[in-house]
Order: structure tokens, then C-alpha cells, then sequence
């Protein structure tokens, strides 16, 4: 019956597109002509919140221009209210497309984008790859995670009808995000205890414990030992002490190639477990997994969260907000499932999808590629993340220095460099990531104090850098298997099962939910899918067997 039905709605979108697209080609021709002057380009940039990263003059700030006068597009953005998945469902749906999509390179994001790509709903790019090398590079194999490239980039029919950006072009070039838990520094003061002697989940107990024991209170309001973002992210990187690779619909994979679910395994269990004993004990706040991120901030602001989770950057630009970017320092690391604190194994992604509608005309996308291949050469990168030589920065030996100037402003306004047009909306499609290899770090690094404390804070947290996963991501095997559509819809459900276990009063409780999702996992074959990543694994599949939240 789904099947049947998303084939029954394909069709219709591909009529309705047929029409669409005489319809609005003919627009084009009337409306926008390269050579009468330049062409506008409508993107959907599919990132929520990514408005306030748009300039105030879309028109006239220095990198606009320049891109204009390079390749003779000027850019508007169409942004999503809702959620990303939201946002090109509704596109999809009703035949609204833009000219320019970039948005997420994973999830039900990326997906989607694939099943346009499969029903002929976007163009085949193959001819420009052969034409622009900077180009053909973004889509190479070497250039995107594992994961990326089996779930995604080989399942496309017929052509290549996606590029990928933000993949680092170096081992220099992958971001660290540092995620862990951060704390207070006067207030581990106060309970006596060395923020950095706390590793294990008994030790970040008794942490979290004499906290609430100080009975510490803002204005009257009480101080939460541990608190959390909106919706309680990202506290499931908490479960990594617990098993391999985070979340309840991942695969734990043992050295022998025994593969398991998480939800199935005792160990993810203890880790609800411990959430729900936090809770309950009053060391969690207790809107942690409701509030939203206005709230989020607002207690953090106010100083009422002892210790909070989070990545480096996020804490950073929060803490610069309220004052307290002296405060936080981190707490531990956290071990491991296996007792190790410092082990950080990210899976090294880019971060976009990039794809044209067939509603353009052919006079529109061959400005679409051109302006792409400009904006992925190493001058298009300077430019969207760094801004015009001479203007804001400078080049020392090579490298790239930013005017001080520039990196003062951004003391009174943050958005200063926005509205130049740099680091926004614009740096998303300019290729791969080449910050520290081309330009010797970010904007401002050498004077901008957030690179000095990020710096200090690597030495505690992964003192041996990171290392990018190898192998396939389980999931893709999963997706598979005959047994995907039933198991799917009880995977889209584990999130509020797992935070209605953590909710509950008694153990007996959680486990009885835990319990129930099991049988219903159970009952749609979980345990062949299991048996069958066994099967590949000890047949030699090099599967992702430990994964860091980065």
C-alpha cells in the first residue's frame, strides 16, 4: 500500500512538474536574460535558522558583488519555517521548486533528496562534471564519508544528479567539535571536587550529587545540576559511555562481528537507566527533555546550569552572550563504553546537498554550474569565508590574516561579518572545507580569544586529535533488507520511547516500556537483520564499530 501510494503521488508531481516547467521556462525567457544583464537565482537553503545568516542587503554587500561580477548571478534565499525534512516535503509536494537547493548530506533530508533525484525530478549534472573539475571533485568517492556514498551518492539511477560540500579537503581541515559535558568552574569549586577527575558514570553521579547538595540558587531560583539545549539535546552523547556509537537505532558490533541493536542490548539499557536515576534524584532538570531552546537559554544565561552538554562552538557563542566565556570548562572526559576518555573516531562528513530542479531552463543552470564551480575554486572559497583581500583580510606568508578591525567589530556586532556576505549562507556551497590547509585557521583566529580556550580545551578532551571512521554504516545493510518497512516505523518511535522510559517513576516502569518497543522490534524481525549484519561482518564487511558524537 506505500509503495502504491508514493509511486501514485511521484506520478503526479512528475505531471504537474511537466507543466510547471513549460510554465515557468517560458517565464525566464521573458523575465531574466543573461545577456541583458544578470541572473537571478532563487536558493532554497534548507537549514532551519540559516536566515539569520543571510546579510541585510542580499544586493550590495562586498561578496555578493563580487560572486556577481564573476559569474553574473545574484542569489535570493527561501528558507524553511519548520523543519528541514518539513520544508523539501512540501517543496516535493507541491511542485514549488526553487532553482537552487542545499540543505543537510544525511538523514530523511538526504533521502528525500535521492527519491527526487531517482524520479527524474532534478537535473543530471554529469555533463557539467566534465566540464568543471572543481566540480567533478566534490563528488568523488575519497570525498564523502562511507556512510554517504552507500546510502546516498551509489544509489542514484542514470546519472549524478547531487554535488557534496564541507567535506574537509585535509585531515587538517576536519572540524573537532569537542562535544562533552561542560561545567561551571566556580561551582566545581564550591563542591570541592577536580572537574577533571570525573570519568565514569559513578563518578559524574556523585559530581552531579554534591552539586545539588550546595543547594545553590540565581535571583531565588534554583541551579540545576545538569541541564541540557532544546528538547534536551545533546544528552545522548551521555550514552557513549554506554555503548560504541550513539542512539537507540544504532548497531552495536563486537570485535568477534556479534551484531546487536542498542535498544536490544543490557548496556543501552543502563543507560536509560542512569538517565532516568538522574532525573529522578533531581540531578537532571526536569524540563530538560521538553523545554525549548529559548528557555534552554535563558537558564544557561541566568547561570542555573552547573553542568550542561554541548560542542565547543555552541557553548562558546552562548557563553559569549550571557558573559561567562570564562566560566565553562570541560568536565572529565567522560570513558568510553570501554574505559577510554580521550577516544575520538568521528565520521568525517561535508555537511550539503547541492541540486538543481528540472523546473530551471538550461540558460539558468548553465549560470547555476558556473557560479558552483566558482565559488568551490580556492578564490570562491577565500572569498565566501574570508571576504576581499586588502578589505578584511590580508595575506602573511600564504596564509590569511584577518584586519583586526574586522574581528573588533565582531565584539559589538556578531553579525558584522554576515552582512559583508562572510561566513553565511554563501560559504555553504563553496566546496570543501579547506580552512586550515588553504587559509591557516578561521577568521580572526590569531586574535579572537574563542581559538585560545578551544585549543586549551582539545588538550583535555582528545589530547591524540581525532581519527575519521571507517566502513559502512550498518544502517545502509538495514535499509536493505526485507524487513525495513516494518522495522522502520518502530525505529521513528524509539526517541519518545526511550524519553518516556527516562520519565517514569520506577525502574520497573522504564524497563516495562523498554520492554514493549522490544517485543514490537521483535515481532518485525529485528533479529534477521541482526543475523544478517553477523553474517556480513564475519564474512569480512568492515562495518563503523565505534563512532565519537562529533
Amino acid at each position: 500500500m506505500k509503495k502504491s501510494f508514493k509511486l501514485l503521488l511521484m506520478m503526479m508531481l512528475i505531471v504537474s512538474l511537466t507543466a510547471l516547467t513549460a510554465c515557468q521556462q517560458k517565464s525566464e525567457k521573458t523575465s531574466t536574460s543573461g545577456k541583458d544583464g544578470p541572473i537571478t537565482i532563487k536558493v532554497l537553503h534548507n537549514w532551519a535558522g540559516s536566515k539569520n545568516n543571510e546579510p541585510d542587503d542580499l544586493d550590495n554587500n562586498p561578496v555578493a558583488k563580487k560572486i556577481l561580477e564573476k559569474t553574473g548571478v545574484k542569489m535570493t534565499f527561501d528558507y524553511p519555517s519548520g523543519t528541514e525534512v518539513e520544508k523539501i516535503t512540501q517543496v516535493l509536494a507541491t511542485g514549488q521548486f526553487p532553482d537552487l537547493y542545499t540543505g543537510p548530506a544525511w538523514g530523511k533530508e538526504s533521502e528525500t533528496l535521492l527519491d527526487a533525484a531517482n524520479q527524474g525530478l532534478l537535473y543530471d549534472l554529469t555533463p557539467y562534471l566534465k566540464k568543471y573539475p572543481n566540480l567533478a571533485n566534490l563528488v568523488k568517492k575519497e570525498n564523502m564519508s562511507p556512510s554517504l556514498y552507500d546510502s546516498i551518492f551509489s544509489k542514484q539511477k542514470g546519472g549524478q544528479f547531487m554535488l557534496h560540500a564541507g567535506y574537509p579537503a585535509t585531515s587538517d581541515d576536519v572540524v573537532n567539535w569537542l562535544y562533552g559535558l561542560y561545567v561551571n568552574k566556580d561551582i566545581a569549586k564550591k563542591v570541592g571536587i577536580d572537574p577533571q577527575s570525573v570519568h565514569t558514570p559513578d563518578d559524574l553521579y556523585k559530581f552531579l550529587k554534591a552539586v545539588k547538595d550546595q543547594n545553590l540558587k540565581v535571583n531565588g531560583k534554583p541551579v540545576f545540576p545538569l541541564g541540557a539545549g532544546a528538547n534536551g539535546w545533546p544528552l545522548d552523547i551521555m550514552s557513549e559511555m554506554f555503548v560504541p556509537v550513539a542512539g537507540a537505532s544504532s548497531w552495536k558490533i563486537d570485535d568477534n562481528g556479534n551484531a546487536k541493536l542498542n535498544f536490544l542490548t543490557p548496556e543501552y539499557e543502563d543507560y536509560i537507566l542512569y538517565m532516568q536515576k538522574l532525573r529522578n534524584d533531581g540531578l537532571l532538570d526536569p524540563e530538560a527533555y521538553t523545554q525549548t531552546g529559548a528557555i534552554a537559554d535563558e537558564k544557561f544565561a541566568q547561570g542555573r546550569y552547573a553542568v550542561i552538554p554541548n560542542q565547543f562552538p555552541g557553548l562558546w557563542s552562548s557563553a559569549v552572550k550571557a558573559g561567562l566565556q570564562d566560566k565553562y570548562v570541560p568536565l572529565g572526559p567522560l570513558n568510553d563504553f570501554n574505559g577510554d576518555p580521550y577516544r575520538t573516531e568521528v565520521n568525517v562528513t561535508g555537511s550539503q546537498l547541492i541540486a538543481v530542479p528540472k523546473t530551471v531552463s538550461k540558460e539558468k543552470l548553465d549560470a547555476i554550474m558556473k557560479m558552483l564551480n566558482y565559488l568551490a575554486s580556492d578564490e570562491g572559497f577565500l572569498l565566501t569565508n574570508y571576504g576581499i583581500e586588502g578589505v578584511h583580510y590580508e595575506k602573511v606568508d600564504g596564509k590569511i590574516k584577518a584586519k583586526k578591525e574586522w574581528v573588533d567589530k565582531l565584539k559589538d556586532d556578531p553579525k558584522a561579518l554576515i552582512n559583508e556576505g562572510i561566513g553565511g549562507n554563501y560559504a555553504t556551497m563553496a566546496g570543501m572545507g579547506r580552512t586550515v590547509s588553504l587559509a591557516g585557521g578561521a577568521f580572526g583566529y590569531q586574535y579572537d580569544p574563542r581559538y585560545k580556550a578551544e585549543d586549551k580545551f582539545k588538550k583535555i578532551m582528545s589530547p591524540d586529535g581525532i581519527k575519521p571512521v571507517e566502513g559502512k554504516d550498518p544502517y545502509s545493510v538495514f535499509k536493505e533488507t526485507d524487513q525495513y518497512e516494518q522495522i522502520q516505523p518502530v525505529f521513528d518511535t524509539l526517541g519518545d520511547v526511550v524519553l518516556q522510559a527516562i520519565h517514569s517513576k520506577t525502574k520497573d516502569e522504564a524497563i516495562k516500556v523498554i520492554e514493549e518497543s522490544r517485543k514490537a522490534l521483535k515481532n518485525a524481525g529485528i533479529d534477521t537483520v541482526d543475523k544478517e549484519l553477523t553474517k556480513q561482518a564475519k564474512s569480512g564487511t568492515e562495518f563503523i564499530k565505534y563512532r565519537t558524537s562529533n
